[in-house]
């Protein structure tokens, strides 16, 4: 399935976040992120998000922070995530499909720049990095959600390789990522969000699992087994998360 076809609408990656919203173990990752990122922008701040989904996660479930000052931006290379964005922010913001390689802004536009769960997508990500710099102010911060090492390895070892839940951490990475964001901002942090999964019920899973880029039809029986089995024996078949936010400024 190309990229493409995973994002023309929001149903797979809304699988992807059913599965956290109901197991985390520590359910405010939404709540977190929106303080990390936006607690302290000042009012009447210019904000562009670049990739922003169906924008539920940061947006939807923060509309009573939003400060009503602030200029919105939310851009997506999918015109179906876009209008999902929309139904949960209406004219609180404005809506752009964008490539992040190729911006339609002009420099120095924004006061901050916010990339959440998508920069390990993006096949250019020095064109990229150069294009949110460009629209920055000097100064200005930039925001990148990912994932680290070793997130959601059990479910890796669930589909035996043919789930690769490894390659986004390598291509952006809590860990790989300030290497390659350094040569163009400074004052790069990675702040890590404390979080697993205490999973009771397989569907979900199976869901996730049928919503992924490298899904190919295949049966899940045993991959049910197997969760079934671990969950009558346990009470919950458990997964360890490792995520948390990158956070650095335009120089």
């Amino acid at each position: 399935m190309s990229l493409e076809e995973q994002y023309r609408t929001d149903a797979n990656l809304n699988a992807r976040i059913d599965l956290h919203a109901r197991f985390s173990t520590n359910p405010g990752w939404g709540r977190w992120l929106f303080e990390q990122e936006l607690g302290t922008v000042r009012a009447e701040a210019r904000i562009l998000e670049v990739g922003c989904g169906p924008a539920t996660t940061l947006w939807g479930s923060n509309l009573d922070r939003i400060d009503a000052s602030w200029s919105l931006t939310l851009a997506d290379f999918s015109p179906g995530m876009v209008e999902a964005a929309r139904e949960v922010l209406g004219d609180g913001a404005a809506y752009v499909v964008a490539d992040v390689e190729d911006l339609p802004f002009s420099d120095e536009a924004f006061d901050l720049v916010l990339a959440n769960h998508m920069l390990y997508h993006v096949p250019d990500r020095p064109s990229a990095f150069a294009e949110i710099k460009r629209v920055l102010v000097s100064g200005g911060g930039f925001h990148a959600a990912t994932n680290g090492e070793g997130h959601m390895r059990e479910m890796g070892e669930l589909t035996a390789g043919w789930w690769p839940y490894a390659t986004h951490v390598g291509a952006f990475g809590l860990e790989s990522a300030p290497e390659q964001l350094a040569p163009f901002f400074t004052d790069v942090q990675v702040t890590p969000y404390e979080d697993n999964l205490a999973i009771t019920d397989a569907e979900p899973v199976l869901a996730y699992f049928r919503s992924a880029e490298r899904y190919d039809g295949r049966d899940l029986g045993k991959e049910r087994a197997e969760i079934d089995e671990v969950i009558a024996r346990d009470g919950v078949f458990f997964v360890h998360k490792s995520q948390g936010l990158i956070s650095c400024r335009k120089p």
